[in-house]
């Protein structure tokens, strides 16, 4: 192992020194080529040949409508890294690449990998959807996906409960896998080698079958020995598409998505210590008692050595389109989601300054997770009063059964500084997991019945005018059984939500659209599957949100801008009643307001400049905690208030070489409510120099080159870390055959 991190760390060192030299030319050539010709045709987050910047903002975008909006008749900022961005910037899995999106923060959660945080709020107030069907439980169905098998990843920002339903307060992260294409014959594959052990392949192959039929299977695998002590994991995918167009009227498709990983001993963070304790403490964290992060245990896992961590999920997609009339569609989707998943761990950790030693938790939790939804909408586009007219009414049926086993109890104390971690009991015995409400089954079915639409009336040719409605009808049935005291118990809620929006965009200019949006949401309290007896007595929270805000292009296509101003406010949380700190009432309230501005360029025929700035207040307007602690004031737990990316590439004319470099600083955040601990701020920078081949591209990535100590999330409690990765590199091959 020792060899193995030594050899990484030469690859590290010579992989800057190739990418050092290689930006340095790269500023010679942009002043030599500044004269020349027209820039190339680009979208916005790509860098390829061509003349300017693509049109995408002119490309529908299915999660910010099911009205075939484009991007910039979308009242509202939507993000989308396509697939030629998370191959170019070597963007390996979802989380990278969410935190490759202006203004968005992920981290890899070993509970819920891939989180996210956006415009103030995190978790459950974003919703997390499979090519356009939203999966029940967010947080509990994110995993952190092979980037391999999108084309593309949307995220839409601001409320979205009017699509989605319930628990989109905050926005909406489509993950749009890839699709089968009549008429074309392809194939792909990359291969990968990097730090840490990694590697990865990945093939895709598109079959025609004739000339209104085709066939596509998607299949990547990663592996990784990891930066941290005895945290090797493996994750694979594989997708199975097919679609068939037999005419103009008439549009089927059907897929299968199976995805896995595993993690040979989950990496849980890093825990806090006693400055005194530390052997080499760091100032990345501020506490109230004075611990810090300690640079020494960087490379330390503390997760007993029998841990075992690991998901299967499945994806059954079916969509029918049929053309009625001109303008007018009838659409059939129906997807089916099947998941199971176990975490055996010692997810906490706490330092014992008597004994010095870290006193920790083991925890047993297995799901079988099931879903259906089933959407049936009528769509059509034509003109009302003289004005066109484009209007969406459907009803949308969903199931969710959830089986869950949850067991906690607790292990061995350890020095945090030794390398032998020791094993945990994990069978399912009283003498493991003992006391009452530590050894518990449950179970939860969540049926959902919607009814939406949605109409986008064009005003005028520069004015649109478009509003949305949705209706849920929700029913949680949850029963729990004590296994250690023998008590059943149980309970039904129902709740009937109503969410909307109204939104207009006016163009200054064809390429120019202001835009502002209303918008009312809900969400629940808890994850409704996961919802406790305490917490189902109460109602679900509600939100409110206006959108406004600038999309342009300009200068002949060659730069491109967007300004958006918003403010969220979310009633209902749950708070401590200010009369008896003991009871718990719904009167809390969180707020966040901000602008994020957006920008890409082509200066030069080569020279693409990319470059966002997201900041934000972000803040509980009420709150009362245990004991009648006011966090009134306080910035919600791993909510960065600025957010900044700046980045540039450059592709040289005579020679198949493309450089570039970015670097990205997130602010400072908090790990919980009573903001006790602060993470620092941290700037990160990367660059990659690529060599195109007559049937493909070879690259170089470099990673945190800057071999920053920064932390992306706070782990399974709040004064642990998880520490990102230090300085890497990884050398890809990508070919068209």
């Amino acid at each position: 192992m020792a060899g193995r991190r030594d050899r990484g760390r030469r690859t590290a060192r010579m992989g800057q020194g190739v990418l050092a030299a290689g930006l340095a030319l790269a500023g010679t050539a942009a002043a030599q080529e500044a004269a020349g010709g027209a820039p190339t045709l680009l979208d916005k987050v790509t860098v390829q040949g061509g003349v300017g910047l693509s049109p995408g903002r002119d490309q529908p975008s299915a999660t910010a409508s099911r009205l075939g909006l484009s991007v910039r008749e979308t009242p509202a900022a939507i993000e989308v890294l396509d697939q030629e961005l998370l191959q170019s910037r070597g963007l390996r899995g979802s989380v990278e690449a969410l935190n490759a999106a202006p203004g968005v923060l992920a981290g890899a959660l070993p509970s819920a990998p891939g989180s996210a945080s956006m415009r103030g709020f995190s978790g459950g107030a974003i919703a997390l959807l499979f090519d356009g069907a939203r999966q029940t439980a967010a947080p509990l169905v994110t995993r952190d996906f092979d980037s391999w098998s999108f084309e593309r990843i949307e995220v839409l920002k601001g409320p979205a409960s009017v699509l989605y339903g319930e628990g989109a307060l905050a926005g909406a992260i489509n993950l749009v896998p890839k699709r089968a294409r009549p008429g074309e014959r392809d194939l792909q594959a990359q291969l990968g080698w990097g730090s840490f052990g990694s590697r990865r392949i990945g093939v895709d192959a598109n079959l025609p079958l004739g000339e209104n039929a085709a066939l596509r299977a998607v299949a990547s695998h990663r592996r990784s020995d990891g930066y941290v002590d005895d945290n090797a994991s493996d994750s694979s995918s594989a997708s199975l598409s097919w679609r068939w167009r037999p005419n103009e009227a008439f549009d089927v498709e059907a897929a299968l998505d199976h995805y896995q990983d595993d993690y040979d001993g989950a990496y849980w963070g890093t825990p806090l210590l006693p400055r005194a304790a530390a052997r080499d403490p760091g100032g990345l964290v501020r506490s109230a008692d004075g611990r810090v992060i300690d640079r020494a245990l960087r490379r330390r896992n503390h997760n007993v050595d029998n841990a075992l961590q690991d998901a299967r999920s499945d994806w059954l997609r079916t969509r029918a389109d049929w053309r009625l009339d001109d303008g007018l569609h009838l659409v059939n989707e129906f997807s089916l989601y099947q998941a199971r998943r176990r975490w055996w761990n010692s997810e906490t950790y706490r330092y014992d300054a008597l004994r010095g030693r870290l006193d920790r938790s083991t925890t047993r939790i297995e799901h079988d997770h099931r879903y259906w939804v089933e959407r049936l909408s009528l769509r059509g586009d034509g003109m009302l009063g003289g004005r066109r007219n484009r209007a969406t009414l459907g009803m949308e049926l969903s199931d969710g059964d959830f089986d869950v086993m949850r067991r906690f109890g607790t292990t061995s104390p350890l020095d945090p500084f030794s390398r032998a971690r020791g094993s945990a009991g994990f069978a399912d015995l009283a003498a493991n997991y003992p006391g009452a409400g530590n050894r518990v089954d449950f179970d939860s079915t969540t049926r959902v019945a919607s009814l939406f639409a949605e109409d986008a009336l064009n005003l005028s040719p520069r004015w649109l005018l478009l509003g949305g409605l949705r209706y849920d009808r929700i029913a949680l049935r949850r029963s729990i059984v004590d296994l250690n005291t023998g008590a059943r118990t149980g309970f039904r809620r129902d709740y009937s939500p109503l969410s909307w929006r109204l939104g207009t965009v006016f163009d200054l200019a064809p390429d120019t659209q202001l835009y502002a949006q209303y918008s009312a949401a809900v969400a629940p309290v808890g994850s409704l599957p996961l919802l406790s007896a305490a917490n189902a007595r109460f109602d679900l929270t509600h939100g409110r949100a206006i959108d406004a805000g600038i999309k342009s292009r300009l200068w002949q296509g060659r730069f491109e801008w967007g300004l958006a101003g918003y403010w969220i406010e979310q009633d209902d949380i749950v708070t401590r009643d200010p009369l008896n700190a003991n009871l718990s009432v719904q009167g809390g309230r969180q707020s966040s307001r901000g602008v994020e501005l957006t920008a890409a360029a082509m200066p030069t025929r080569g020279l693409r400049l990319d470059a966002s700035l997201a900041a934000l207040r972000a803040r509980f307007d009420v709150l009362r905690e245990a004991g009648g602690a006011d966090r009134a004031g306080n910035v919600p737990p791993n909510v960065p208030e600025r957010i900044a990316d700046l980045r540039a590439s450059y592709r040289f004319a005579q020679r198949p070489v493309t450089l570039a470099a970015g670097a990205r600083y997130v602010g400072r955040y908090y790990t919980d409510n009573a903001n006790r601990i602060r993470v620092g701020a941290r700037t990160v920078w990367d660059a990659s120099i690529a060599y195109r081949l007559p049937f493909g591209e070879v690259a170089l990535h470099g990673r945190n080159l800057g071999d920053a100590l920064y932390a992306d999330w706070s782990g399974g409690a709040a004064d642990q870390l998880l520490l990102a990765a230090p300085r890497s590199v990884e050398l890809s091959l990508r070919v068209n055959l």
